[in-house]
């Protein structure tokens, strides 16, 4: 079986030979990675997919299509370089059967540690698809690795093949010119779309809180946690009538507040669960990886009506919960003098990156303020 491997660049697809074998991998924020290079790591892959007559492969694509698929059915097989973050390498497998072309995700990593993660990750993965199957994380098919060495130095390929949310691409914060207030650029459309306008970005914040309130447990008080805009954690689609959008990682699932024995008044988690996604909606670097940037505060109307939305079908779906007018009548019983501290002892639960307490903490006033006006102009 072929198998043809492509670097995603710039300018699109380069197909990969021997003058990119020393290429050193890019490592996103991760100044301390090791510098593998892009013949050992199509190397690695090559021999994960290739194990035990293709079997993880295999075995994968019977998962994605629900059927049991043979050998001799593949006509095809591209590995194309995609993504590369401070844990992961993302790689798009693109496998055509009868002459239909389907894609699956390849997330690797490399060092004890990273692989730890990943790990941890699948298993995630699979647990909430199991406990939440509403098809906006993606579905985890078959863990493994490959045990040579790359390039010399003992680091094992581990990886696991999952679901590829295709026509989904990532975005930023980014600016049109310079001193414009930031707006939402999506990577991979045209150049004359790749900013969303005010409504499509509207729909963003609303989705992906609602994505997040769906898997927030509010008996047990987990939530996935954490993330980042920063990271490419949420991917959108653009349609005719809108933006769709998922979350293609799940590298934590836990309470941000400890639980005391005997339980907690249940406003208390869910007060803190709503401050902490209004804050971290907010957040992003410029572009990616830039320095950081906050979204103007007209994107709290989409944070709270995504969180109501997906609050009244939660309680729908549990009477035990509270009715969203009741979560909203008591979200609007603070005022912002009130939500400043609490505001602030919520930011040093969620913190994820050293420099965001400096980032956050002098907008903070800012923010509540903004918040506070924004739930009073919600429907009851």
């Amino acid at each position: 079986m072929k198998v043809r491997f492509f670097i995603d660049g710039p300018d699109g697809l380069i197909s990969f030979d021997a003058e990119h074998t020393k290429i050193p991998l890019p490592w996103g924020l991760d100044p301390g990675g090791a510098a593998i290079t892009y013949g050992p790591y199509f190397a690695a892959i090559a021999d994960f997919l290739s194990g035990s007559d293709w079997q993880a492969l295999l075995t994968a694509l019977g998962q994605h299509l629900d059927r049991v698929v043979f050998w001799q059915e593949i006509e095809s097989i591209e590995v194309i370089s995609q993504k590369h973050g401070a844990f992961y390498h993302v790689a798009q497998l693109r496998v055509e059967i009868s002459g239909r072309v389907f894609s699956l995700a390849l997330n690797c990593a490399f060092g004890a540690q990273k692989q730890t993660f990943l790990e941890s990750e699948f298993a995630l993965l699979r647990e909430l698809n199991k406990r939440f199957p509403l098809g906006m994380i993606p579905s985890a098919y078959v863990l493994g690795g490959s045990p040579g060495a790359v390039q010399g130095d003992g680091l094992a390929l581990r990886a696991f093949i999952a679901e590829w949310f295709e026509g989904f691409h990532e975005f930023h914060l980014s600016r049109k010119s310079v001193g414009e207030s930031p707006g939402i650029k999506v990577w991979g459309v045209r150049n004359s779309e790749s900013f969303l306008d005010a409504h499509e970005t509207l729909l963003l914040y609303s989705q992906a809180s609602a994505i997040l309130t769906a898997y927030f447990d509010a008996y047990s008080f987990q939530q996935i946690y954490p993330w980042h805009h920063a990271a490419g954690d949420f991917i959108l689609k653009k349609q005719q009538d809108g933006v769709e959008l998922r979350l293609i990682t799940v590298r934590g699932y836990r309470p941000l507040l400890t639980l005391e024995p005997g339980g907690m008044d249940k406003w208390i988690p869910i007060v803190h669960f709503f401050i902490n996604l209004s804050l971290r909606m907010r957040l992003d670097r410029l572009d990616g990886t830039g320095e950081m940037v906050w979204a103007n505060s007209a994107c709290l109307h989409g944070v709270v009506s995504g969180f109501l939305k997906k609050w009244e079908q939660k309680a729908k779906d549990d009477p035990g919960l509270p009715a969203a007018p009741q979560v909203l009548e008591v979200l609007r019983s603070f005022t912002h003098e009130e939500w400043l501290p609490f505001a602030g002892l919520v930011l040093d639960d969620g913190l994820v990156e050293a420099d965001e307490f400096q980032f956050i903490q002098p907008r903070l006033e800012e923010h509540v303020v903004s918040l506070c006006e924004v739930l009073k102009a919600m429907d009851g």
